[in-house]
């Protein structure tokens, strides 16, 4: 008779609770890809960024013809 009040009592067995650990590591497995792509788009974005500004701060400081002497000027034409 102990062996029914046993099998009465609810819960998880041990496969079903693999099963739920297989699927969060699938889970987090995808979510630790998708993570990683978004930080990877994120360091181009900022380097576009960062060339742009540095572009920028080139051409104005060889627009102003009082920053560079004759023998300092630069051809820009190629950025």
């Amino acid at each position: 008779m102990e062996h029914k009040a046993m099998r009465n009592e609810s819960g998880f067995t041990l496969v079903e609770m693999m099963i739920v650990g297989a699927i969060l590591s699938v889970l987090m497995l995808a979510f630790s890809g998708y993570m990683f792509q978004q930080a990877k788009q994120n360091q181009v974005a900022q380097s576009k960024q960062n060339y742009t500004q540095l572009k920028a701060n080139v051409l104005n400081a060889a627009s102003q013809s009082d920053t560079l002497s004759s023998s300092e000027t630069i051809q820009f034409s190629n950025l």
